[in-house]
């Protein structure tokens, strides 16, 4: 009886560390990738802008695509870099219905945008 006592305990030990590290690897994991999503939301900042003063919208079911090196040209965007890293990207512009939806793509060494295209 003591010893079945015993190895639920150790398992429940276990199952609580697999627990804790789990987490901990996904925090971790966040952290990296809150990174790259600035600098996608700093692309969307910067087409709004840049479409601002090119009047660059999209008619239902169009999108426009402006890389970021367009917008740095035009002074939109300052830069886009990561620990002194140029990643490439670009944004987008879509019309649906009567809103214009902004998706930002960022490709650096280490992360690439979910459906980035070059």
């Amino acid at each position: 009886m003591n010893k079945i006592k015993n190895v639920y305990m150790v398992w429940g030990v276990i199952v609580v560390l697999i627990f804790i590290l789990l987490t901990v690897f996904g925090f971790l994991y966040k952290n990296k990738t809150n990174v790259y999503k600035n600098l996608e939301e700093k692309l969307v900042e910067a087409e709004k802008k840049y479409a601002d003063a090119k009047f660059l919208y999209p008619q239902n079911g169009e999108t426009v695509k402006v890389t970021a090196e367009e917008m740095i040209e035009y002074g939109a965007l300052d830069s886009l870099e990561h620990d002194g890293e140029n990643c490439n990207g670009y944004a987008i512009i879509q019309k649906k219905g009567t809103v214009f939806d902004y998706k930002g793509y960022v490709s650096c060494k280490d992360y690439k945008t979910k459906g980035y295209e070059n």
